[in-house]
């Protein structure tokens, strides 16, 4: 005995359904049989959320049973074990779909959903069917073939099974026959497929054949509705070997026979149409008419050499004629032009919608192989399928994108997956909580600071020698302060130690306690252009000097920070622009890069690479369990482990088009981001 398959699909209106008839044979066990999946879906509204449900059912349903413990760890395998292993693979199935759509906020009505999910093995065959798809069992007998209905029937209880979201309630089993037809059809197709033509054509021809023609046939006859099927023929060898022979006229003698039952009273027959034209234009020889009409204006015009010195005899009644000939000449010859010019475009067109299907075939196909690469979490692979999708979209003309159907969507959903891959979070409007330039229309802010204790951010505005304050409570801006002391082109701020927010302004540290007491304290500097970012440990400041590649060391004297050494032992390998301090101090090097050092010391520290690829970058700041890095050219904030610079996710948005610094709450999951004057307030997912 001999098992053959075949699929059926046919999308006429994408915009009536989304279907998807396929067979699953994994490879992970491609050695061993365990038979083969099949499913048949269609879902009464086109959508991305539609055919993400048939996805993630499809994957789930080959992990879920070729990955089955029971089934790889068996050595005998019997069709009552393989069963239970099924109906075991498929409630697992229905529970992580449900999981993954409640986890993804999928809005989903299971009332909508029609499938099909069954199993071949040996000679066994195991389905489940839910909704208004069909399944038929076509059995030869001594008086005909003889259409047994195998549909399961719609109780309520199944039906508000259906409404609940358990798709799987019950398992049919039984015996494919030798030479028999095991049919399961969306409700469209089984209209047509089930009668004498066709069952004809499934037994005159290969199964492969068949299928073939039934398709062209539902492609000419209906361009309306959407076909899907599954056939599964079991059969001999030998009597299919004996049986068949290919004859050109019997293949032409069924297709037109099951056309003709299958079309539409009313129809234009458009092949007998064009059949007739052609038989016409052959009677009426153009290019024979043409030739006599020439010869007959020879002779004339000898004629007329020969009687030259004669008055010419008209003949009205061939004057006539000839002009009539002329004129009917001509319209043929306009025919048949304007035949070879719509045959050349109908050509072009077709061998362009097929080079088009082509290529939106082979997207999608990629699309979905990313999709399911990201599903076992091997995002190697995806990252890999990625590229060759990049440069396969990149190849595309204009003019061959536009032929895409749909082709900004698969743009659209190429960068979701490039974003998902990323773990770029975009943010299209991000939280405007303040803007500076409400209470000062000259305001330049440049730095900021938090303030835990108070909920308080603080900013800077050295043009305007003024600090303001905003309050998180309620978002509340004002002015905090105006001192002749706020002054310099790069003032910088610290995190938040002690309940304290600092800044260092020209030549002064400015501390706001916690009762925003503000002081100012002296430093000494030998060039204040050359300092890029400093922070507060102990008491002591910390700052980075980009001319000498060091971090300086202050202590305080008196009302003053002085007494300035380098903190650095080895400082030949970096060329830092940024700091943070916890115990040891973090250092952001201007290529992305960052460095841990204890004591002066580099300690063994690396954070991921990630992408797009972190070359440049400017602002480095810590909350307790997390680094946060400022990477102004490409508009994004990017988040790692303190511990071990694993990389957790990036943020970007076109707003951010001018970042100057940022402050973070890790216990409210918010990180707030100064771009131009206003504060962006960003919710975390840590």
């Amino acid at each position: 005995m001999s098992i053959k398959k075949s699929l059926i699909n046919i999308t006429n209106n994408p915009n009536k359904s989304f279907i998807q008839a396929s067979f699953i044979d994994s490879e992970k066990v491609k050695n061993q049989n365990f038979g083969s999946l099949f499913v048949l879906t269609e879902i009464n509204y086109p959508s991305r959320i539609a055919e993400k449900i048939v996805f993630i059912i499809t994957q789930l349903l080959e992990k879920n049973y070729f990955l089955n413990e029971k089934i790889i760890l068996s050595d005998q395998l019997n069709s009552l074990k393989i069963e239970s292993i099924f109906e075991s693979a498929l409630v697992k199935t229905n529970r992580e779909l449900l999981e993954f759509i409640d986890q993804e906020k999928i809005n989903f009505n299971f009332k909508d959903l029609n499938i099909i999910v069954g199993l071949i093995y040996e000679d066994q065959i195991h389905f489940s069917s839910m909704g208004q798809n069909k399944s038929f069992l076509i059995r030869k007998t001594d008086n005909g073939c003889q259409i047994s209905d195998i549909n399961p029937e719609n109780e309520d209880h199944e039906i508000e099974d259906l409404a609940s979201g358990k798709i799987f309630s019950s398992i049919i089993s039984g015996e494919l026959p030798n030479n028999s037809y095991t049919v399961f059809t969306n409700a469209s197709l089984s209209e047509y497929l089930l009668n004498e033509d066709s069952i004809k054509i499934l037994e005159e021809l290969k199964l492969e054949g068949a299928t073939e023609q039934i398709k062209n046939l539902l492609k000419k006859i209906n361009n309306y509705s959407n076909f899907s099927g599954i056939i599964i023929k079991n059969f001999n060898n030998e009597s299919e070997k004996e049986k068949f022979k290919y004859c050109e006229s019997d293949i032409s003698l069924t297709e037109k026979t099951t056309e003709k039952l299958l079309n539409s009273p009313g129809n234009i027959d458009k092949e007998n149409f064009n059949k007739n034209i052609n038989i016409f234009l052959s009677k009426i020889n153009i290019f024979k008419y043409l030739a006599k009409l020439l010869k007959n204006i020879k002779k004339t015009k000898i004629k007329k050499e020969k009687n030259n010195n004669e008055l010419p005899i008209v003949d009205v009644k061939k004057s006539k004629t000839k002009k009539i000939l002329l004129i009917l000449l001509g319209i043929l010859l306009l025919i048949f032009l304007t035949k070879l010019y719509f045959q050349k475009n109908k050509n072009q067109k077709v061998f362009i919608e097929e080079t088009t299907s082509t290529l939106e075939e082979q997207i999608i196909q990629k699309q979905n192989q990313i999709d399911s690469s990201l599903l076992y979490n091997n995002e190697a692979k995806a990252k890999e399928i990625i590229e060759e999708l990049r440069s396969l979209m990149n190849s595309l003309s204009d003019k061959e994108k536009n032929k895409i159907k749909n082709y900004s969507d698969l743009e659209k959903k190429l960068e979701e997956q490039i974003n998902q891959i990323q773990k770029m979070i975009k943010i299209s409007e991000p939280n405007e909580i303040a803007n500076f330039s409400v209470i000062n229309g000259n305001a330049n802010t440049k730095a900021i600071a938090l303030s835990n204790e108070n909920q308080k951010i603080y900013a800077l505005d050295s043009e305007n020698k003024s600090i303001y304050s905003l309050n998180l409570k309620d978002n509340i801006i004002g002015k905090l302060s105006e001192n002749d002391l706020i002054q310099g082109d790069n003032p910088i701020s610290a995190d938040d130690v002690n309940n304290n927010s600092y800044f260092l302004t020209k030549d002064q540290i400015i501390t706001i306690d916690s009762e925003e007491k503000i002081t100012f304290t002296k430093i000494n500097i030998e060039n204040r252009e050359a300092i890029e970012s400093f922070d507060i440990y102990n008491n002591r400041p910390y700052l980075i000097n980009n001319e000498t590649n060091q971090i300086i060391k202050y202590s305080k004297i008196g009302n003053e920070f002085s007494s300035p050494t380098k903190w650095l032992k080895d400082n030949s390998n970096i060329n830092p622009v940024s700091l943070a301090i916890d115990f040891s101090i973090y250092i952001l090097n201007q290529d992305g890069q960052v460095f841990r050092y204890l004591e002066g010391k580099e300690e063994k520290f690396q954070i991921d690479i990630i992408d797009p690829a972190l070359n440049s970058s400017e602002i480095i700041r810590l909350s307790d369990n997390y680094i946060f890095i400022i990477d102004k050219n490409q508009k994004r904030l990017i988040v790692y482990t303190r511990e071990k610079g694993i990389f957790v996710n990036q943020y970007s948005s076109d707003k951010f088009n001018d970042l100057k610094d940022l402050v973070i709450n890790e216990e409210q999951k918010k990180a707030y981001l100064l771009n131009e004057n206003i504060i962006y307030e960003i919710n975390l997912i840590l």
